[in-house]
């Protein structure tokens, strides 16, 4: 199983805007599943999402589909995120021997 976490923030004095954008954003693919979001305030609104892409063939696919839909924030002042491609730790271990 293959996840994507996308970290990031805006200013409080935004939200508005970041709120009608999110009705406005594209639809994920099929193939991208939101396993979870998380907010949290500490002076900027903060989220953490969890992606997971069940056919992992359409990685990239994947990747591109998230950079497109979170594009639509491009204009909003103060607004940042990170996108981080991850694995999990069974996965991890391969990459040093630990099969």
């Amino acid at each position: 199983m293959a996840y994507i976490v996308i970290m990031g923030s805006f200013p409080a004095h935004v939200g508005m805007e970041v709120g009608k954008k999110f009705l406005e954003a594209e639809k994920l693919p099929d193939y991208v599943k939101t396993e979870h979001v998380f907010n949290a305030a500490a002076g900027d609104y903060t989220f953490f999402s969890i992606y997971k892409i069940e056919d992992e063939s359409k990685y990239f696919d994947a990747i591109k589909a998230i950079v497109k839909r979170y594009s639509i924030y491009m204009d909003v002042v103060g607004y940042k995120y990170t996108l981080y491609p991850v694995l999990e730790a069974k996965d991890a271990l391969s990459m040093v021997g630990l099969d």
